[in-house]
């Protein structure tokens, strides 16, 4: 669903932490999140037709952003549940619906598009039973809910 433009200027302006008018190449990906896109950092570097690896390298005027949005929001490649439901399924060894939460957060650092340790513990953060597990289906849910749940 498109996002009105003066919300989308709102939003810019909310990661605009100089008050220039700009935000940082590195922000490309978490302003399109604030504006409720889920791009991974390879179709943020796609859109963006480069990787900002370090903060300071270059900023973005708001005049370049709405093609950079346009661009992200036509993406489709979000993986759906059945896609990470197989993928942690392959780690349920018992096929008990749970695997280890050291292992969970062991795949968020180390596998495909990786996590820091804040962002891991943020995901585990109350999902982890007594013994040390995670039902796999719940933490799906969980994180395909997005960051705010209960806006809609």
């Amino acid at each position: 669903m498109p996002v009105n433009p003066d919300v989308l200027k709102e939003i810019f302006n909310l990661y605009d932490e100089e008050l220039d008018g700009k935000i940082d190449g590195t922000q490309i990906g978490d302003v399109a999140r604030a504006a409720g896109l889920k791009p991974t950092q390879a179709m943020v570097v796609k859109a963006s037709g480069q990787e900002f690896k370090r903060k300071g390298e270059k900023r973005i005027t708001f005049e370049e952003w709405p093609p950079i949005y346009e661009q992200l929001s036509k993406e489709k490649e979000q993986g759906t549940y059945a896609d990470f439901f197989e993928g942690l399924k392959v780690f349920d060894k018992e096929e008990t619906g749970k695997i280890l939460a050291a292992e969970l957060r062991h795949i968020l650092l180390a596998l495909g598009e990786r996590l820091s340790a804040d962002e891991a513990d943020e995901l585990l953060k109350g999902i982890e039973d007594g013994e040390g597990m995670v039902k796999y289906e719940d933490f799906i849910k969980k994180v395909l809910a997005g960051p705010f749940p209960d806006q809609d």
